[in-house]
């Protein structure tokens, strides 16, 4: 007993007050928000964190972890994109796909935006200090692997969607295109032919994609900044130690995975806290008819939406026989309807615990689906660009909620789906047994990021839970050089039994000329004979 207290308090001891780094160089407020709870909780055990991004966290909330911010690289994203005004870009493409555009943006100016992140004074601390443990999302912010490399330290890779075939790839876990759907395609995991054809293109390409057009254009920016002209980031990248996938079976599909790959989805999501807002927790509690909130997230503002949708909502609100929270950013809306409020931040997570709010009309952001879901709300999905159509598709195939598209977008299209997820009883039930299921775990996703991340600091990057699946040859795991033996042999066997049929049929035909020989022997004796 005493050797086992003994080891329980050395372990402790090892990972108490170890220094934790979480890097992000890219991506909106929402993706700090995967992180920012589970910073919380390692602070709050004792841990150092600290957490580099280009986006300041609330200023007035206390924060157990150190928030480092990189506002000039912020300012460079800013300058060289002209910003993400969704709407504007949509205008400008006469309504095609705004995704390519975004993508083409961000790859074509990746490697600017990485050379200001290293380089911004804001962040500059995180070079000083080596720290026990880095976490950093696992796309498109692949430049704070140059940290990484820079201290020796272990790494987790958290992705912030499902999990991506590169980084399956990575820890050796199992990505069967049969039946786990790309996370880019809008699939579900019973496939046709043909979508399983595309499907497999899709999962064997894109890691070479992404390797050439994200890896291989931040390998220069990271040997210039280190003065190392070896450096490779795919190499760097080889040695994660775990990853935290931002999913959950219960708003997906189930599929294997490896020990090292935690599944970590809603690990945001939280009890509502009583709303502080005077006149905010006066609207909700105070409201005779239910409540739709209406947010379009941390990086889309209602204020710039194009007039045309803008009155037709404010008109499909007037009619509704409910209140409307809308969270809007500009100056006031003229003639804005008596049953709706606006504000220009609101606590999300509070405001949909509410008993009052019954509909949540929104971007499709995974953290409000997952938010929507936790606390039992259904949903009218408005999606504008990124994993946002997928997302709200995803919530209509499971019977969550309804989809609007901007395109088509009336007012009496607005009006039919608000009050659809409302009356409609089948929408409400769908959503409270998606959430019972996302509820119902052994352990919280958040409880289960910080024993995980503790896990690989007591165990120096925890390469006993590594799978030989990562490190063998493609040939090897597709079992090719098994079947090339197999094939191998049977063509042995098949042409040894060809070889013996063909010997046991001429040794035959020389019996019967033998046979045939001595009879026709005999009968010319007998006839002499006669």
């Amino acid at each position: 007993m005493n050797l086992v207290v003994w080891i329980t308090t050395l372990l402790a001891a090892v990972t108490e007050g170890s220094r934790v780094l979480m890097v992000l160089p890219l991506g909106s407020p929402s993706h700090k928000n995967i992180l920012t709870p589970l910073a919380e909780s390692l602070g709050r055990r004792g841990h150092q964190v600290t957490v580099a991004s280009l986006h300041a966290g609330p200023t007035n909330v206390s924060r157990s972890y150190t928030d480092l911010v990189a506002s000039e690289a912020w300012q460079t994203v800013q300058k060289v994109t002209g910003g993400f005004d969704v709407f504007k870009m949509r205008e400008a493409s006469s309504g095609k796909d705004v995704n390519s555009q975004v993508m083409k943006k961000v790859l074509r100016n990746l490697p600017e935006y990485c050379d200001a992140f290293l380089r911004d004074p804001g962040v500059q601390s995180a070079w000083v200090t080596k720290p026990d443990l880095i976490l950093l999302p696992a796309f498109m912010n692949e430049c704070g692997l140059a940290l990484v490399l820079k201290h020796k330290a272990p790494f987790i890779y958290v992705t912030t969607s499902g999990l991506t075939p590169w980084t399956a790839d990575l820890l050796g876990n199992p990505e069967n295109p049969a039946y786990i759907p790309n996370q880019y395609l809008s699939y579900g995991d019973h496939m046709t032919l043909w979508e399983r054809t595309v499907n497999t293109l899709v999962r064997f390409i894109s890691p070479y994609l992404r390797s050439h057009l994200v890896l291989n254009r931040l390998d220069g920016v990271v040997q210039r900044f280190l003065r190392d002209p070896t450096v490779s980031l795919s190499d760097v990248e080889k040695n994660v130690s775990m990853v935290f996938v931002n999913s959950h079976y219960s708003l997906g599909h189930p599929r294997p995975l490896m020990p090292n790959v935690v599944e970590v989805g809603a690990m945001h999501c939280r009890a509502p806290r009583p709303l502080q807002d005077p006149q905010l927790r006066h609207f909700l509690d105070s409201s005779p008819v239910p409540v739709v909130l209406f947010s379009l997230g941390s990086t889309i503002r209602s204020e710039q939406l194009p007039s045309s949708v803008r009155r037709s909502l404010v008109r499909a609100f007037a009619r509704l026989p409910y209140r409307v929270l809308w969270k809007w950013e500009g100056v006031a809306i003229p003639d804005l309807p008596p049953n709706v409020m606006t504000h220009s931040w609101l606590p999300q997570q509070d405001v949909l615990g509410h008993e009052r709010v019954r509909a949540f009309l929104t971007h499709g952001g995974l953290l409000s689906l997952q938010e929507a879901v936790y606390h039992n709300v259904p949903v009218v999905g408005l999606p504008l660009m990124s994993d946002q159509h997928l997302n709200v598709r995803q919530a209509v195939t499971l019977g969550l909620g309804k989809e609007l598209t901007l395109e088509t977008l009336t007012e009496e299209a607005v009006y039919d789906a608000i009050t659809s997820v409302i009356k409609e009883e089948g929408y409400g039930r769908r959503v409270a047994e998606r959430s019972r299921l996302l509820r119902d775990q052994e352990t919280s996703p958040l409880d289960r990021a910080v024993y995980w991340s503790e896990h690989v600091l007591r165990y120096d990057g925890a390469p006993h839970l590594r799978s030989r699946a990562a490190s063998m040859p493609l040939h090897q795991y597709l079992l090719l050089d098994v079947a090339a033996v197999l094939t191998a042999a049977a063509v042995v066997v098949m042409l040894l039994l060809w070889w013996a049929l063909k010997a046991a049929t001429r040794a035959l035909l020389r019996t019967f000329r033998k046979v045939s020989s001595s009879l026709l022997t005999a009968a010319r004796t007998h006839s002499k004979l006669q």
